[in-house]
């Protein structure tokens, strides 16, 4: 079924439009993990279907109306979230993170080796349903997009306690990491939808962006937010020894003398609040909080600069209407305060 050929006018319309869409998929994705193999059925249902916010399959139908056939988008949008939800199952198992979406991760329901072999599993459906497309080009798309996912990971496992590395470094692990599956979606929507080649290149620019600026925001929240107000596990990078762009801002503006006294506190096998309490000091004394903004601003303009640049009206319009939604994640760091740093473990 062809989506009508409308653009969208008014916020209200967005927002009517992405919840039916989001509706469907939820609908779809509960089917399809259905026919998963019975072993893992129940730990897949229970970690897919669960919320989220559904960034990527919001991303993949917006790039992809309305030109592009409906059942094509939801079916693209299931095989991007199934790569996303097996790399959060990894990651909770690489950071030990307690809570996932409100709930206690998944590892600490089935064991570690279980949930590994879940994530296992559902990067492996993934694949095996974007081999279903009649494009091959989707394939192609999302094998790529998971290989960065999972290079990213391992990048970021190989780095834990090295903060030495530079904030360029750092950058790439993220967009590895988190970029390359924002930019699929928004690449395979405007595949669907018939897009010029600019175009394409640009969405795909545009996904890359925006998943970088949504692993900043998640590592600055990790350090400066509250874990009550999230529903997941905060500070885990912290005490993971995880070099993060707070961590790495810092470094970089102190003077060589603190700068060893923070690794030091950094690598310590049991954190104490004395050191907590000494790096709090110094995220204040250098203005961290307001460095992490800035430096999120500055990727925050490169996607709006990008979407300026798109020539096809209507996702021009789409993308705007998601962006100015997703302004919402700068306008709340801006609420942040920097004596908050791992609050809920002090």
């Amino acid at each position: 079924m062809s989506l009508l050929k409308s653009n969208i006018k008014k916020k209200e319309d967005f927002d009517i439009l992405v919840e039916q869409f989001l509706f469907d998929f939820e609908l779809s994705f509960e089917k399809t993990l259905s026919l998963i193999d019975q072993p893992v059925l129940n730990s897949a249902k229970e970690v897919s279907l669960c919320g989220g916010k559904r960034y990527r399959p919001t991303l993949c139908f917006l790039c992809g109306y309305p030109g592009a056939i409906y059942t094509e988008l939801i079916k693209a949008s299931i095989v991007l979230e199934l790569v996303h939800i097996a790399s959060l199952v990894h990651d909770d198992v690489l950071d030990n993170a307690k809570f996932r979406r409100g709930k206690l991760a998944i590892h600490h329901n089935i064991g570690v080796n279980e949930s590994i072999l879940l994530g296992d599993a559902l990067f492996s459906y993934a694949l095996e349903l974007s081999t279903e497309f009649s494009e091959n080009l989707v394939c192609k798309i999302v094998s790529k997009a998971t290989r960065k996912t999972c290079s990213g990971e391992i990048a970021q496992n190989s780095v834990i306690g090295d903060f030495g590395i530079s904030i360029k470094q750092y950058e790439q692990i993220i967009s590895d990491k988190t970029g390359y599956l924002f930019g699929a979606a928004c690449k395979l929507g405007g595949i669907f939808s018939g897009v010029e080649s600019f175009d394409l290149n640009n969405l795909e620019s545009i996904g890359l962006s925006l998943g970088i600026c949504y692993q900043l925001f998640d590592d600055i929240v990790d350090a400066f937010g509250n874990e009550h107000n999230f529903g997941k596990s905060l500070g885990s990078d912290f005490f993971s020894q995880k070099p993060t762009l707070p961590v790495l801002l810092l470094l970089e503006s102190c003077e060589e003398k603190e700068s060893i006294e923070i690794m030091n506190l950094f690598s310590e096998n049991i954190i104490k609040e004395s050191s907590i309490d000494t790096i709090t000091s110094y995220f204040e004394h250098y203005d961290i909080l307001n460095q992490c903004i800035v430096f999120f601003n500055n990727q925050y303009e490169k996607i709006n600069f990008l979407v300026d640049s798109l020539e096809c009206t209507s996702t021009k319009e789409n993308l705007s209407a998601f962006i100015t939604s997703f302004s919402r994640k700068a306008a709340f760091l801006n609420h942040l305060n920097q004596s908050n740093f791992l609050a809920v473990h002090t």
